[in-house]
């Protein structure tokens, strides 16, 4: 008979499904509470009515909870768990553990009750995963560079707070490529749904770069609500495209040669790795989970003042087998089945 396990979100996105396939796989029969995020008023108190009778009927009868980010959604599941003294776990992605002034960015820029609750809710969770060491202490680099704070220990005063890294992991078997395979192009891909994400995912510094490569082609994927060339003055080689499916965006990782992070802030990049796994060569700056993905197999920068090194990095000598090495990074440290054996320790 199979154990039972609850797991809080507000949107179902892909490692939300990924991480409920590995709890099936564990053996566990999965309860879900969703919270789709909505600031209106009426749809704000329905979703806490929800997850207060969700969370009875469901973490009541669960080993565990397991919540996918800190905020709103998160409290009231939380709170149960306590009452039925069922464990409750965390899961930092980094919205919810940094403060980017500049873009007004991050869950505890402004002090309120939604940042009252999310301390409130680092002090009464059993444990926090974060997906990636620099989420539990900071990134010194993002606070020298742009003035970020982060860490979820900048924003709790519970020091026996326990913090363990368990990466992302990835389909190595689904993100692939063939190893013949012609690849051309520099790709970035985000929810460009808001005009700040172009600040922080680093877009002006994407078509900097495509001017100095006007032989190359360049594509922004991911626009959404917004169009990028209101706020960007792009280059003739730039092609932005919309938001795409998980099999679209595989096609796109096949077909192009590098995969560019120019991030100011991230956890551990699921585009990154998921496009290295189809053999991009990364491009990426040098904060947060970034360098860590990328290890040896492409090239870090620091400021928009590298650009025209990483210029002549893309005109370089690159080939097949930098395609695999990209590859094979991720598969040695980010594969789903290393974050499935994290998981099943922490909750076995």
């Amino acid at each position: 008979m199979k154990k039972n396990a609850t797991i809080v979100y507000s949107i179902k996105r892909s490692f939300v499904k990924s991480d409920i396939s590995i709890l099936d796989a564990l053996g566990f029969n999965v309860f879900e509470i969703q919270s789709k995020p909505d600031k209106r008023f009426l749809y704000f108190v329905l979703n806490r009515i929800k997850e207060k009778v969700k969370s009875i009927l469901y973490i009541s009868r669960s080993r565990f909870l397991i919540s996918w980010f800190n905020d709103y959604h998160s409290f009231i599941p939380i709170l149960f768990s306590k009452l039925f003294f069922k464990k409750s776990i965390i899961i930092v992605g980094g919205y919810d553990a940094i403060v980017d002034n500049k873009n007004k960015h991050g869950l505890f820029f402004k002090s309120g009750l939604r940042s009252f609750i999310a301390k409130m809710n680092y002090i009464m969770v059993s444990e926090v995963w974060v997906v990636h060491k620099s989420l539990e202490n900071g990134c010194d680099l993002a606070k020298q560079k742009f003035n970020i704070i982060s860490g979820v220990r900048s924003f709790t005063k519970k020091k026996t707070i326990v913090i363990k890294e368990i990466n992302t992991g990835y389909d190595a078997r689904f993100w692939n490529y063939a190893e013949n395979s012609v690849k051309a192009g520099v790709l970035t891909a985000a929810f460009f749904s808001d005009k700040r994400v172009i600040d922080i995912k680093g877009l002006k510094g994407f078509n900097k770069l495509a001017s100095f490569l006007p032989e190359i082609n360049f594509t922004i994927v991911g626009e959404s609500e917004i169009s990028v060339i209101d706020f960007i003055d792009l280059e003739p080689n730039v092609e932005v495209i919309g938001v795409q499916s998980k099999t679209q965006m595989k096609k796109l990782y096949q077909k192009n040669k590098f995969y560019f992070q120019g991030s100011r802030l991230e956890g551990l990049p699921n585009s990154l790795c998921e496009a290295m796994l189809c053999g991009c060569v990364p491009i990426g700056s040098r904060v947060f989970g970034i360098p860590d993905a990328i290890g040896n197999t492409g090239i870090l920068f620091d400021t928009n003042n590298d650009l025209e090194k990483i210029s002549q990095f893309i005109k370089s000598d690159i080939g097949f087998e930098n395609f695999k090495k990209a590859r094979k990074r991720v598969v040695q440290n980010f594969d789903i089945s290393i974050r499935t054996e994290k998981i099943k320790k922490r909750i076995l």
